[in-house]
């Protein structure tokens, strides 16, 4: 049916008069925003766009660069900002310097405030004329079932949707070597503070690639024949604040532990702040472990033990994904997964207990 898509075809389709449907894909005024969403939303599921020549994209006739999109989509918080994060902004920094070296337009957007509004969401991506995205961030499949609806190649970055095609960093094995090192340090009661939790499933992470981290703890435990501390194991929201207020209920209800095993370096940072506070000694008395290694995160004192994940690199193959699912539309999605590595610094030392 894409070839021959028309627009008496969409206005069928939006229920609205051919007239409408011409305004509206003209941008004229005199058309109300539920109209207009409508029609876009039926050009996009028809396919209207591809079928006329009128979707963007990001080569002509000539292989020329034009623009993709870097959308960034948080799942668990509206108002996460990407600039400023110490993680998501190196992502973005990736991609930048790759866009610039082959001269092409870089539109950022975050979606996070639209993302269960999939009128909106369609209106939106429509609007930006986009002829490749990068969705970075924690969106669910929902979410990305839309985006994928309007034919657009997509690339996530640093999260994992079924058949589609995406960029993250190993966390399993991060995490899975991150506990094994705690271990032989003499470390077995190590507690965790993981990130938000799935609605009426507890046990479960919200964000996928922190699962992967959560599962990577537990699987070292298992593997060096200690039992799943579940008594041992707080949620955190990512953020410094987050891993304080983790740590203080850990302290606060009497856990017993000798090591913390963070699922960020944020939540590490504010994980030391209240262990400080309670006169309790980093590393002498509790080692602490981050995962990511932003940049402060070798200038604290002591410095923190992380696991580093290149997260300009996510930044730089995702872009280099896309551009060959421009280039060359493959029917079968692929997962491209970095290596990441244990950085031992100052906050791990041996078990004195």
């Amino acid at each position: 049916m894409a070839g021959s898509v028309t627009v008496k075809d969409v206005a069928r389709e939006a229920q609205v008069s051919i007239g409408t449907v011409s305004r509206v894909l003209n941008n004229h005024v005199n058309v109300t925003e539920e109209t207009r969403q409508r029609v876009l939303k039926a050009a996009m599921q028809l396919g209207y766009f591809r079928a006329s020549g009128q979707e963007p994209r990001l080569y002509d006739g000539n292989r020329t660069v034009k623009e993709i999109g870097f959308l960034f989509c948080s799942g668990f918080d509206a108002n996460y900002s990407l600039a400023t994060n110490p993680f998501w902004s190196h992502i973005l920094h990736g991609v930048e310097s790759e866009a610039s070296k082959s001269n092409i337009k870089l539109m950022y957007r975050s979606i996070s405030e639209i993302q269960y509004a999939s009128d909106a969401l369609l209106t939106t991506i429509y609007d930006m004329k986009l002829g490749g995205i990068l969705l970075v961030g924690s969106a669910k499949e929902g979410t990305v079932r839309v985006i994928e609806s309007t034919k657009v190649p997509l690339v996530l970055v640093d999260n994992y949707i079924v058949h589609t095609n995406s960029v993250v960093g190993d966390n399993f094995e991060g995490a899975r070597e991150a506990i094994k090192y705690l271990i032989s340090m003499g470390h077995s009661r190590i507690a965790l503070i993981d990130g938000p939790r799935l609605e009426g499933r507890p046990e479960v992470n919200e964000i996928y690639t922190l699962e992967r981290r959560a599962e990577g703890y537990r699987t070292a435990l298992l593997e060096a024949g200690l039992p799943i501390p579940h008594e041992l194991r707080e949620a955190g929201n990512l953020s410094s604040d987050g891993g304080y207020a983790a740590c203080k209920r850990l302290m606060q209800r009497g856990a017993d532990f000798s090591a913390i095993f963070c699922m960020n370096d944020e939540t590490a940072i504010g994980a030391m702040k209240a262990l400080r506070e309670a006169g309790r000694r980093v590393p002498e008395d509790v080692s602490v472990m981050g995962f990511d290694d932003i940049d402060v995160a070798e200038h604290l004192t002591p410095a923190l033990t992380t696991v580093r994940l290149n997260k300009e690199a996510l930044g730089v193959i995702a872009f280099k994904r896309l551009l060959s699912l421009v280039n060359s539309p493959d029917p079968v999605s692929v997962v491209s997964m970095l290596e990441v590595e244990l950085m031992k610094r100052g906050t791990v030392s041996r078990c004195s207990m």
